[in-house]
């Protein structure tokens, strides 16, 4: 149990709180464990034949030793490829709750490569290079690489060593990709670099922040960070060390050939090492803030790679708008919420990505929120940090979140276009003429965080002087209502709706045929009231919340006027 101010714990207490109420504490349980499909291990968990951190550790170990998880359990999925750190992120903090063998295996686990006797995935069989690793030169770059120097072992890189300095080549280049990643993440962007290491008891020989290459292609896995800080378990500050693993050669027999294996090591190395840097704000934050993040600023450092479109493509708020934004544990959809933080970056910023440190300093476990007099507690969960970061620049969330639907349906975004982001889907479209005058009142609920488009199309036989009339009615104050109304010469305007005190609004708008191509409604429940720390899912939300204001009932009809 972890110790969180009350504007943290409750999202259902106004931001403006006596400095009284600000002083009281709740206590703050650990983070859920991460889903995960359902198989023998999720069904020995709801049986009881595994505790959480039983649990944690078998799930952890099947990402390494795969075969021997399903000899003893029966079937077992194999791991997300991207989901690793935060499965040990599950054991590393639950590995005190282990005893006996499990606490070994555990230890074992999340043990660097040098140190762990896993057979296969995360631990080495040979000893690393002989040599010191290759270490940054350039000053306030304090990193350095670890490989295995013994030619033929799975997780050696390829000896290859063109200028015969003892440090093979893609050893070079992976430390000159890391050092353009600290370069941007640190140096430009201004985040905070990861924590010494000093006090672990392996700490690759001194403080600097630790890369290891492996042959993590044959488990199925592009990288990882974990930590082995042994001050882990506070209950107050989570912030931790950490240490990252890469592979050893971003094969495309294991990897695939959809990017080159250098442009693989770039943008894992821009994800991964981002994790690092939040590991030293709060290590234990949401999982759509801990991996949206990650997967968007891989987009900052490499915008020419375009591998987070997978994402989008497979589970994200454009291609799944009324799942809601916050929600962790199926599909992916922590990576793929990476599209709202390069929206806030984009078009809330100006393209200035200093907006997402700030909302990271906002949930910072270590230092009071910078942005207040020091009467708010530190260490925002994510919702309620991006809520306050847009508040201090005098932005509405759920204004922001509606045009948040608007840029995804109309897929305004710079690089939307040359890097093939998907379309957005309609809940439904109704083609308006003289045979269909109108659409009769529909009722659609919508969860909080979640936006529905429905289209209008003018018929071939609708005036060409026509206009159309809609009697919309929306639930609370902080839902959303626009129309994106689209000329047949695709000119786009938006038109952002008015709504009375009972959530009335009916708006006419120009509908006629050889003119307009399309109207959308756009319809958006901004909500973020939220019983914090009383729901772990999965599905989970923001501070492992149940939402108060999920499956909103929205009503609308819509008439054609001559």
């Amino acid at each position: 149990m972890r110790l969180l101010g009350l504007t943290a714990c409750l999202a259902v207490v106004p931001l403006a709180l006596a400095p009284a109420a600000l002083a009281q504490e709740e206590p703050r349980p650990l983070p859920a464990l991460t889903a995960a499909p359902d198989d023998a291990l999720t069904e020995a968990l709801e049986t009881g034949e595994l505790n959480e951190a039983e649990y944690a550790l078998e799930r952890a170990a099947s990402v390494f030793e795969l075969p021997e998880s399903r000899e003893e359990f029966g079937h077992v999925d194999r791991a997300g490829r991207h989901d690793v750190t935060l499965y040990l992120r599950d054991l590393a903090l639950r590995v005190d709750d282990l005893a006996g063998a499990d606490r070994r295996q555990a230890k074992r686990i999340l043990a660097r490569p040098p140190g762990g006797d896993v057979e296969i995935g995360n631990g080495w069989t040979h000893t690393e290079s002989i040599f010191s690793p290759a270490c940054s030169a350039i000053p306030g770059v304090e990193l350095c690489v670890h490989w295995v120097d013994f030619p033929g072992d799975l997780d050696a890189p390829d000896p290859t060593d063109d200028d015969l300095d003892g440090v093979p080549n893609y050893v070079e280049l992976a430390l000159g990709t890391l050092e353009n990643v600290w370069a941007q993440e640190i140096g430009a962007l201004g985040y905070r670099a990861p924590l010494s290491d000093l006090t672990s008891a392996d700490n690759g020989l001194d403080a600097r922040f630790d890369v290891y290459l492996d042959d993590l292609g044959s488990d199925f896995v592009f990288g990882y960070c974990t930590t082995d800080d042994p001050n882990r378990d506070s209950p107050v500050i989570f912030a931790v060390s950490a240490y990252c693993v890469l592979d050893n050669d971003y094969h495309p027999d294991q990897f695939g050939t959809a990017h080159t294996p250098q442009e693989f090591l770039a943008v894992t190395a821009a994800h991964e090492f981002h994790h690092a840097s939040q590991f030293a704000y709060d290590w234990q934050e949401d999982v759509w803030l801990l991996e949206g993040t990650a997967t968007n600023i891989e987009e900052t450092v490499y915008p020419a790679i375009d591998d987070n479109v997978f994402f989008l493509d497979f589970f994200s708020p454009i291609t799944h708008p009324a799942v809601s934004l916050d929600r962790g544990g199926f599909g992916d959809s922590e990576y793929g919420a990476w599209i709202f933080w390069r929206y806030l970056q984009e078009k809330v910023a100006g393209g200035d990505p200093a907006i997402l440190r700030e909302i990271w300093e906002r949930a910072d476990s270590r230092d009071p929120d910078p942005n207040t007099d020091g009467d708010e507690p530190a260490d925002d969960y994510s919702l309620l940090a991006v809520r306050k970061e847009l508040t201090e620049r005098g932005l509405v969330f759920a204004d922001v979140f509606a045009r948040f639907g608007i840029a995804n349906r109309r897929l305004d975004y710079a690089d939307a276009s040359t890097a093939g982001y998907p379309s957005a889907p309609t809940s439904r479209t109704w083609g308006l003429g003289t045979n269909q005058r109108g659409a009769r009142t529909q009722s659609w609920k919508i969860n909080h965080l979640a936006t529905r488009y429905f289209s209008f199309v003018p018929g071939p036989r609708s005036s060409p002087t026509g206009s159309l009339r809609l009697w919309i009615t929306l639930p609370r104050s902080d839902t959303r209502a626009s129309l994106v109304i689209v000329k047949t010469d695709n000119s786009v305007s938006v038109r952002y709706l008015k709504q009375s005190a009972t959530g009335q609004s009916n708006p006419r708008i120009a509908f006629g045929r050889g003119t307009i191509k399309r109207v959308d409604l756009v319809l958006s429940n901004g909500s973020t009231r939220l019983a914090c720390w009383t729901s772990f899912g999965p599905p989970f939300y923001s501070c492992f919340g149940r939402p108060l204001d999920d499956a909103r009932l929205f009503t609308f009809r819509a008439q054609l006027s001559s």
